[in-house]
């Protein structure tokens, strides 16, 4: 009863919207799982992950299940963000985020025989507001993961495509609204911290056109190739558009695509030693055809372009020590670097770092410590959303119509997810700002606020 009155607390919390035009941002929920469905096959010693476990069981549960023997699974959740600047940035100030996701899945080799055949749709209902361009001055990292990408409507389509397999998922195609987020440079061991640095990818991708990424897709059409095991080669082709899908997930007009992204991928995903301690080691590379304009602050006209961004990427995880039996549960150190086409970007360069300790205490395998540590370079001559007020001295007093101009920002971000009772999870979150905006002129803040997830 004490988690059931938790709940209720919780729901009607989460389902409070906030009117205000989202920006594009991103962020991953069920979105995650394309990179499960690609993940190495498990070893039959160490599962994947726990099961999922729902709040709404009984009747629903069987109803649940009984769908799922026919080829029918439907995910329904509810994501909820709440931060609050306690101090440095603009102002103080506290906003709150949410999602509601629906995903259904459809295996259609128990449906109609089609082996190795599904298919995917997943809509998603967000609201708030962002805390990053309200008190932080902001407007590209921002304390909560779950903002952006669709908002002011009933329902965003994020996903809708199809999934064949062959030679036992060593041969995978998937087409459809799709995007590179789950396959490129991209993991869910990164979205475990609430903020938006890294996950499920550094921003430094999601900020182009060509990169698309929870909840916005594109026109797609990937191949994930497995020479062996522990290996994979990724071939994937998008098309580029900076709307990404739009407000509603449904503007797929021909007068928004501009060009075509290639992207290519490999990684090694070896498991050492006798308690397999798993590692993921990758690196690609896209290639957006798309006409830019190079950054230029003193004017919105665009004064030269270029044909062509290139986003390069090399990334690691690695467990050191295993705590329980899931494949995730123990002790894991990542990283990894991301480079951008300078010039004609807004962050050009970022670094990241971390550390996450899943399953610490024995019967709690869904508990899990995070820490991560960002460092961002902002492409040459990119404007900052601060800028100084009439009568105040420039940082450059012979250039006093001159923009001030961004040039680099870290995070650091701690988080603790507490399995609070099925389908419930709770992670109260501490960020750290250095530099916000990357314009050295608004004071670092500190954030703190508070992850819920309710799995129904």
């Amino acid at each position: 009863m004490r988690c059931f009155s938790l709940v209720v607390a919780l729901v009607v919390a989460m389902l409070v919207p906030a009117a205000e035009t989202w920006a594009q941002s991103t962020v991953t929920g069920p979105g995650a799982r394309p990179e499960i469905l690609n993940a190495i096959p498990p070893d039959s010693d160490y599962p994947p992950a726990p099961p999922v476990t729902h709040l709404l069981e009984g009747e629903v549960g069987r109803w649940r299940s009984s769908l799922s023997k026919k080829g029918v699974d439907i995910l329904l959740d509810d994501w909820s963000e709440f931060a609050g600047n306690l101090t440095g940035g603009t102002r103080k100030a506290q906003d709150f985020a949410g999602q509601v996701a629906m995903e259904v899945d459809l295996d259609w080799g128990k449906i109609f025989n089609i082996p190795d055949f599904t298919t995917t749709i997943t809509v998603v209902q967000r609201h708030g507001r962002r805390l990053s361009t309200d008190a932080l001055q902001d407007g590209v990292v921002n304390p909560q993961q779950i903002y952006g990408g669709g908002g002011n409507v009933l329902i965003h389509l994020v996903y809708f495509y199809a999934q064949k397999k062959w030679l036992h998922g060593r041969i995978i195609l998937t087409a459809g609204r799709y995007a590179p987020g789950p396959d490129f440079d991209s993991s869910p061991l990164q979205c475990l911290v609430m903020g938006g640095a890294t996950c499920s990818q550094p921003r430094a991708t999601s900020l182009t056109d060509g990169y698309s990424s929870w909840p916005g897709t594109a026109w797609s059409a990937v191949l994930r190739v497995r020479p062996t095991k522990p290996t994979y080669i990724t071939f994937g082709a998008y098309e580029t558009s900076p709307l990404k899908g739009g407000t509603a997930g449904t503007d797929w007009g021909g007068d928004h695509i501009t060009g075509v992204t290639l992207a290519l991928g490999g990684g090694y995903e070896p498991a050492f030693g006798p308690h397999r301690l798993n590692g993921h080691y990758k690196a690609g590379m896209l290639w957006d055809s798309s006409p830019h304009a190079y950054n230029d602050a003193t004017t919105d006209a665009p004064t030269r372009w270029r044909h062509g961004q290139m986003i390069s990427y090399v990334a690691f995880d690695q467990m050191l020590v295993r705590n329980g039996k899931y494949s995730d549960s123990g002790i894991i150190i990542l990283g990894g670097y991301t480079h951008v086409t300078s010039g004609i970007s807004v962050i050009s360069d970022q670094a990241y770092v971390g550390i996450e300790d899943v399953g610490q205490f024995a019967g709690r395998p869904r508990d899990a410590l995070g820490l991560t540590w960002s460092a961002l370079r902002y492409g040459p001559n990119v404007k900052s959303v601060w800028q100084p007020g009439q009568g105040t001295i420039l940082l450059d007093p012979l250039s006093p119509n001159k923009p001030l101009l961004a040039s680099r920002e870290s995070i650091f971000d701690a988080t603790y997810n507490v399995h609070v009772c099925n389908g419930i999870d709770i992670a109260p979150d501490f960020q750290y700002f250095w530099r916000p905006g990357g314009s050295g002129r608004v004071r670092n803040a500190a954030v703190l606020g508070v992850n819920a997830h309710v799995t129904l």
